[in-house]
């Protein structure tokens, strides 16, 4: 997990905690109100309970499932104390509001059978709240108030599932056609390597009888050319593995050449952008798909600069050679616009993680300090020759 999506979530946590404590002052005054305020505060305190389990879903390794078990256990279990006692004159917001953000949580990203099931268990607790705590005149009309809570909860909750199915759709569909484009690549590659093979053997042929000193050296040719080829075909099937085929027309190809005209094209004047390329890697030959990825990587950075930082006053890209791996730095101030790099999960940089990890690399994007933001992109220099 990025520091960015990190910071994320504990600003997350910390403002639900915050609405937590806000029902929890509305239990204790609602208390006073109807002069219960020791049941009232007694309800605050385990509606506090219920919704610090809640929170627990924000640690990296939890799951939801088991969390919203265990918060509607609980408040289940406090309600059939209730009923055995003969009524605890109190109905918490606070345990409400964490039942129902659990509900939401749950139901926005679980299988069917899971939302069907979560479902009707927070009806039978929520709607239950009222009915086996309270004194039997109120507990009718506090009934139908958390029947209606319910339903605006689950329409909250599908909601916003929608939206999450969508955008997975989209995000499959951006890293399904950064594979087909990658494995196209690929594919031109081996293409190329297997014709050298060719040529390679009928020079062989040719020259065996009469200068046979020299068939060695087509021998060597085509073995070199056909490790290049296998190992360029071993990536063409890792890449193809996870996604089908497509009939997708085949973008122009592009490599290290053209990041100069990229660069310029974004600032024209050069008064804010620089490009630095090490002479290691101006000399050095890399296979199609690593000079294309990091061409595809700066103009991805590139474009979220001109999209969510207009203002940024200092822009720098960089290849480097760092222990045998192909480093691309795209790096901006940011100063006085929105973060570039705000939502890491966008379909554009999920596509160039695609492409990147299909290659061997990785591919880091995030804050660099204040106002600062960075995307790196690694690729093993030898990966897709």
């Amino acid at each position: 997990m990025s520091t960015g999506t990190r910071r994320g979530r504990l600003a997350l946590a910390g403002l639900e905690l915050l609405l937590y404590l806000f029902w929890a002052g509305c239990d204790v005054v609602l208390g006073l109100g109807f002069g219960s305020g020791g049941w009232q505060a007694s309800g605050a305190v385990f509606g506090l309970l219920v919704g610090t389990i809640v929170l627990i879903r924000y640690r990296p390794d939890a799951r939801r499932q088991p969390i919203a078990a265990v918060a509607f256990g609980l408040s289940a279990l406090g309600s059939v104390l209730g009923w055995i006692t003969g009524g605890l004159p109190f109905i918490s917001l606070t345990e409400m509001f964490a039942l129902a953000v659990i509900t939401v949580a749950t139901v926005r990203i679980a299988p069917v059978r899971v939302v069907v099931v979560t479902a009707a268990v927070s009806l039978v607790v929520i709607v239950g709240m009222p009915l086996m705590r309270v004194p039997t005149n109120d507990s009718e009309v506090f009934a139908s108030l958390t029947t209606v809570g319910w339903a605006g909860t689950m329409v909250v909750a599908t909601a916003l599932r929608e939206l999450w199915m969508r955008r997975s759709a989209q995000l499959a569909q951006t890293r399904n056609d950064e594979r087909l484009e990658l494995a196209r690549e690929l594919h031109d590659t081996v293409a190329h390597h297997v014709t050298a093979i060719v040529v390679a053997a009928q020079a062989g042929v040719v020259v065996a009888g009469s200068r046979p000193e020299e068939a060695g050296r087509a021998l060597e040719s085509i073995e070199r050319a056909g490790a290049e080829a296998l190992d360029g075909m071993r990536r063409m099937v890792g890449v193809l593995r996870s996604g089908p085929d497509g009939g997708a027309d085949r973008a122009p190809g592009h490599g290290l050449d053209d990041i100069d005209d990229l660069v310029g094209r974004f600032d024209p004047t050069r008064t804010r952008a620089r490009l630095e390329i090490s002479p290691e890697v101006r000399t050095a030959t890399f296979g199609p798909a690593v000079a294309a990825t990091a061409f595809r990587v700066v103009r991805e950075a590139l474009t979220n600069v001109h999209r969510h930082a207009p203002g940024a006053t200092a822009v720098s890209v960089g290849l480097h050679l760092q222990a045998g791996r192909l480093v691309t730095v795209v790096h901006n101030d940011g100063i006085g616009t929105d973060n570039p790099l705000r939502d890491p999960g966008g379909f554009g940089l999920a596509g160039m993680r695609e492409r990147v990890e299909a290659l061997g690399g990785s591919l880091h994007a995030g804050p660099d300090g204040p106002g600062r933001w960075i995307v790196v992109a690694e690729v093993p220099a030898g990966g897709g020759r």
